[in-house]
């Protein structure tokens, strides 16, 4: 770590990057401390983030089942079944794969030539198909994005176990975050 830097982590803002030497710290305000924490401050932030990744496993969710309904349209059935599993995201996306591959030696099977029957019913299943293999492609997309959060999330509570932690006590000056987030932990409580 570069002694320069303070040890307290600033978010950037739209893009920008805050600028340390307009800012004005309070005198108090040593910054080669370590940051300090209430265990109900951690405890709520937990909270947080698992309600975020429940958000995440409900996303997998919806976006596994519309890929089932869509395979099932096109007539393709599964080797495997497919479940909506956050902690088995890769192999979701290694699935997917190979059901894009499938879908697309399918429809390279489908053959229209001058003497076919049928090739109105034939270029329907072809662009059926085509429409399924653009389709999957958007999940697939989609599945990644939500294994990047995923990842950040669960970094994001593992790393608040490191967090130095101080015992409740009352502090003559509070945190205006760290009061929000115990206003509404204390809120969620009473329902």
């Amino acid at each position: 770590m570069n002694n320069n830097e303070p040890r307290i982590k600033f978010y950037s803002f739209e893009s920008q990057k805050i600028d340390f030497s307009k800012i004005d710290f309070p005198k108090g305000l040593d910054l080669d401390k370590p940051v300090t924490v209430s265990k109900d401050f951690n405890n709520a932030l937990k909270t947080v983030i698992q309600k975020d990744i429940e958000l995440l496993s409900n996303n997998l969710n919806k976006i596994v089942k519309e890929i089932i309904k869509k395979l099932a349209i096109n007539e393709i059935i599964l080797d495997e079944k497919l479940t909506g599993d956050l902690e088995n995201v890769d192999g979701i996306i290694n699935q997917l794969e190979k059901i894009i591959s499938d879908v697309i030696i399918k429809k390279g099977s489908i053959k229209i030539g001058v003497f076919s029957t049928n090739k109105k019913e034939k270029k329907g299943k072809i662009q059926g198909l085509e429409e399924c293999i653009s389709f999957l492609s958007k999940c697939q997309n989609d599945i990644i994005s939500i294994k990047n959060e995923y990842i950040k999330l669960k970094d994001r509570d593992n790393s608040l176990s490191y967090v130095g932690v101080e015992e409740n006590k009352p502090d003559t000056e509070e945190d205006p975050l760290e009061r929000t987030i115990s206003f509404y932990m204390k809120k969620q409580e009473q329902n």
